[in-house]
């Protein structure tokens, strides 16, 4: 499956187990996510990403519906600012 923004991924292993990362930004070679429910953003090295798939300790749950996916957006942009 092809990793695009507005996807949701639940965390279950490591520190972040529990959240839920939403890609709001692909780069070259990082994922640029919104963590909740903490709220708050984190850059993901592209091979981390991928590994943690890989491994399952990322698992994809779900496209985010376009209106959520606005408001992930929204806050992602305004941490970014601040």
């Amino acid at each position: 499956m092809i990793d695009k923004p507005g996807n949701l991924y639940a965390v279950h292993n490591g520190d972040y187990a529990g959240q839920l990362f939403a890609l709001v930004k692909k780069e070259e070679h990082c994922y640029n996510c919104l963590r909740m429910p903490d709220m708050k953003n984190i850059s993901v090295p592209k091979d981390d990403f991928k590994d943690g798939k890989k491994k399952e300790i990322i698992r994809f749950i779900e496209k985010a519906p376009k209106e959520v996916f606005d408001v992930i957006t929204a806050q992602y942009e305004k941490n970014s600012n601040n």
